[in-house]
């Protein structure tokens, strides 16, 4: 989903005045504004530049407010000291965000000046520092455009999961503190689509998941075909729906394969597979996992792994993530071949799950909201070789599991985001739980 941005330059009407007297100073604010709109055109990605727009008096403020109010954001590029006034009175006068920035490293003292009483006036307005920080910011705007204009699937009944309770009582929570909206399809719906997938089209998933494998256990061929038919079940409801992201209830569908089937059809690589195709996905009806594997991934714009916390090794300050079978087996992002992973059944119960080794000193991010979506537990840390999951070096992980923690099930990205993730918090109104530093 791409950014819009307006440039604008405020400036002309102290250079007029000046202009008056015989000087001839150079260079202009729109001189200044469209060499740096090259170089910021070269350095920020994923947006759309719309042509630069100047404003030169007051009288001008209505067009430009006209001009600008498609736009997802106002980037101010150079003014001029004594026209203060008026490059306030019409940033101010955006409705939307407004980042201002001057050249690289040196926003200069008119910026100083509007930025300061745009601050206090409670605007939203950014100072970007350099082109770096533009492009944070702008990834941070693009992942609460992506959250304002995310429909979840939750298939299953019940608020919250029946085996994640520390969820939100009611779809209106997720939609007053995200702006996300969810939509429910039951069990049967979901039994329904399984019974109607096309046993010709989930054989060909299940020989695509098969050849990407480095090894398959026995157990995983018996039931393989059945999951790629759920998988094309999932699928299916989000297309009806309309979604993109989604949750499923397994422990509910888990009832009606094992009583009914003998064997547990599992999810797990459904789920992984439509993560690898860019869409969320979530085990349990885990409503607050979904939230946050969709706020990594629109940050980082790659798939995650979701997990459960499990062992604390305090020598090392570090926390295991894992013992799940919903591991996205390429994290580097779509694009790539879907291959590497060993494929076993689920826990000994039946189905298919996708499990990678994980190799050393890699950088991630770890997130979970609360059951309220008021708050995100948060850290940035480094992975320890393992076998599958993780096991993630952390910081103070007493301090991350008890001020911290906000649930079973942790999103793990690969990356450190840990400021453009916390500047999303900030924008959104949800406090960032971060742990302090290990010593």
């Amino acid at each position: 989903m791409e950014l819009v941005i307006q440039p604008v330059c405020i400036g002309g009407v102290d250079w007029q005045s000046r202009a008056k007297l015989g000087m001839e100073l150079r260079p202009t604010p729109l001189e200044i504004s469209r060499k740096r709109l090259a170089e910021l055109q070269q350095a920020i990605a994923g947006v759309q530049w719309r042509d630069l727009l100047e404003v030169n008096a007051p009288g001008e403020i209505p067009r430009m407010l006209e001009a600008v109010r498609e736009a997802d954001l106002v980037v101010a590029l150079a003014s001029e000291l004594l026209v203060v006034i008026t490059a306030a009175r019409a940033l101010g006068a955006v409705s939307g965000p407004v980042v201002i920035t001057g050249e690289e490293n040196r926003p200069g003292p008119f910026w100083a000046d509007v930025y300061g009483s745009l601050k206090a006036d409670g605007r939203d307005v950014y100072l970007a520092i350099n082109a770096a920080d533009l492009q944070t910011h702008v990834t941070v705007l693009r992942a609460e455009k992506m959250l304002r204009n995310t429909r979840a699937l939750l298939v299953g009944e019940g608020w919250p999961s029946f085996s994640q309770v520390a969820n939100p009582d009611s779809p209106r929570v997720v939609e007053e503190a995200l702006g996300v909206q969810v939509v429910e399809r039951s069990i049967a719906d979901l039994r329904a689509r399984w019974e109607g997938a096309d046993a010709a089209e989930a054989e060909g998933v299940a020989q695509g998941w098969l050849e990407g494998a480095a090894a398959v256990d026995d157990s995983a061929r018996r039931d393989i075909v059945q999951c790629a038919k759920l998988y094309l079940a999932m699928d299916a409801l989000i297309e009806e729906t309309g979604a993109n992201a989604m949750t499923v209830n397994c422990r509910a569908w888990d009832l009606v394969s094992c009583e009914e089937f003998g064997a547990f059809y599992s999810p797990c690589m459904g789920l992984t597979h439509l993560r690898w195709r860019g869409i969320p996905a979530a085990c349990e009806g885990d409503i607050c996992a979904l939230m946050s594997m969709c706020a990594l991934d629109y940050v980082t714009g790659a798939p995650a792994f979701l997990g459960n916390i499990g062992q604390v090794v305090a020598e090392r300050n570090s926390v295991r993530i894992g013992g799940h079978a919903a591991c996205t087996v390429d994290m580097e992002g779509a694009g790539t071949p879907l291959q590497g992973y060993r494929l076993r059944d689920y826990a000994g119960r039946g189905g298919v799950a996708s499990y990678l080794p994980i190799e050393a000193g890699r950088p991630v991010t770890i997130a979970r909201f609360d059951k309220r979506l008021r708050a995100l537990s948060l850290a940035a840390g480094e992975t320890v070789e393992t076998q599958e999951g993780f096991e993630v070096a952390l910081g103070d992980v007493a301090d991350f599991m008890h001020r911290c923690l906000t649930g079973d099930h942790y999103i793990v990205a690969y990356g450190d985001h840990l400021d453009a993730i916390a500047r999303l918090c900030e924008r959104l109104g949800i406090e960032a739980l971060i742990p302090a530093a290990g010593g």
